[in-house]
């Protein structure tokens, strides 16, 4: 048994515990073997995340995946059907065909039909995700294999910016910091076995800031993670309050869990003047993909998961700069596998060659944001958010960061976060981009605001959308 799958339902205690409390347990904590941290798996996965063979990965990742599916058919009791026609020696993509495209709301209607008759309760750990939606999403991964999984290959993900593990990180990823609602309360909580700075979800926005670097220099700080718009924020501050110090000391960026527009990437390495890499995962473990020092495309790894692109009638999409939904068939979680899961997020593979340090990894040119975020035109057609990327007038710069909110076809309100008021002259190119990428379906209100609100976690919702999409069928 992994120590932290098992110490997990204590971790919220450990994380709000005082300073000293966590100070020597962390230390002692951090001096135990990995195998007795991660599990005695977490030495094999760290070596199939640095694989560099292409011939050796791609033989590899055929065997786990003709693994995953032999077992899922044999054990679970949804794909039960299955099972006698994966005894023809056809290739795993052709296996992999006779599975059905998964939701979230298959496994929700019937999660008993998806866990493996072959685990008992004690082999499975249960998760819960809720990202944007009110109800959350109860699944369950394999207890001491999928989060080791996860942390080796998010070791390798870090090595390419040459953070270790005697590095001090601020984390601006959402974690609750016990006592920061108090007027007086404090801001930042430091956890020492990860040597990280958790900052206060709460307390991301300008006025914060000099706090948050006084104490990142104070525990001498040299990388950062976080959510894409929690980072670019603090980077738009300190390109406004320039803080030498600091940010010299920074040798490398990673951002999570939100889609990072390319003048965000770029505005965060003008500022710190080092490499920042985009991350993309999700809680199922799933499906994995980073990018590099010096390629800001998402390479997926090909041993964490298999990955396709589907259009919106399910057929594959092969082409290079064809947009489609990300499906993942996650590997080695035998608990509850996840095999042709529609994840909701929308990208395209790219046209580019491969990277030369990583041979025979999937590339994804962009990854666009959720397929469920979408517009509804006053002729009720669906017009995605992710229509909005691209090429942006400069005028976007002056915006610290934008909400989009429907309640009527045809109608959008647009929040533009801005510290000082917009000139005209911006407002009047920004109302015109937004009517010229709306295509003239949807009438858009500007409303500049001091700040928009973010989630308990931290996040910002891109899309508020009120209608819901049998709504949207109907009106047209």
């Amino acid at each position: 048994m992994a120590i932290e799958d098992w110490g997990y339902r204590w971790l919220k205690r450990y994380m709000d515990a005082p300073a000293w409390v966590k100070e020597p347990l962390g230390r002692l904590y951090g001096l135990l073997p990995d195998r007795l941290r991660h599990g005695k798996d977490y030495p094999r996965y760290r070596a199939e995340a640095a694989l560099a063979s292409p011939a050796e990965i791609k033989q590899l990742a055929d065997d786990r995946l003709r693994e995953t599916l032999r077992w899922a058919a044999g054990t679970v009791p949804a794909y039960a059907a299955l099972a006698a026609q994966l005894l023809t020696d056809m290739p795993a993509s052709e296996w992999l065909a006779l599975f059905p495209l998964m939701t979230k709301l298959d496994y929700k209607r019937a999660p008993e039909n998806y866990l493996s008759t072959a685990c008992t309760a004690a082999d499975r750990l249960p998760m819960q995700t809720s990202g944007s939606v009110s109800e959350p999403f109860r699944f369950s991964l394999h207890k001491g294999v999928s989060r080791a999984k996860e942390a080796a290959y998010i070791e390798a993900f870090s090595q390419r910016i040459g953070l270790t593990r005697q590095d001090a990180v601020l984390s601006l990823r959402g974690r609750n910091v016990r006592g920061s609602a108090a007027d007086d309360g404090p801001l930042q909580s430091y956890e020492p076995i990860k040597r990280m700075l958790w900052i206060s979800p709460n307390h991301l926005d300008a006025a914060y800031m000099p706090r948050h670097v006084e104490a990142a220099i104070e525990h001498g700080v040299s990388f950062i993670q976080g959510y894409s718009s929690a980072v670019y924020e603090l980077a738009r501050w300190l390109d406004y309050n320039p803080v030498p110090r600091f940010v010299a000391a920074v040798r490398g960026v990673q951002l999570f869990s939100e889609s990072a527009e390319p003048d965000m990437v770029a505005l965060i390495e003008r500022v710190f003047g080092c490499p920042v890499l985009v991350h993309y995962g999700h809680s199922e473990r799933s499906v994995m993909a980073g990018s590099m020092p010096d390629d800001h495309r998402y390479f997926v790894w090909p041993l964490y998961g298999h990955v396709e692109l589907i259009d919106e009638e399910g057929r594959q999409i092969t082409e290079p700069g064809v947009q489609g939904e990300v499906v993942a068939t996650g590997f080695d979680n035998k608990a509850m596998p996840f095999i042709r899961y529609r994840t909701g997020d929308l990208a395209m593979w790219s046209a580019g060659p491969s990277h030369p340090a990583l041979p025979g990894y999937p590339v994804l040119e962009r990854i666009d944001g959720r397929n469920n975020d979408y517009f509804v035109g006053r002729d009720g057609r669906r017009i995605p958010v992710a229509s909005l990327g691209g090429l942006r007038p400069p005028e976007f710069l002056q915006v610290e960061a934008c909400q989009y909110e429907q309640h009527a076809p045809g109608r959008i309100i647009v929040r533009l976060q801005s510290a000082t008021p917009l000139a005209p002259s911006v407002i009047s190119v920004l109302d015109n981009y937004f009517n010229t990428k709306l295509l003239g379906l949807v009438e858009a209100e500007l409303q500049v605001v001091p700040n928009i609100e973010r989630t308990a976690r931290g996040k910002r919702r891109l899309m508020i959308q009120h209608i819901k999409a049998e709504e949207a069928v109907r009106a047209h």
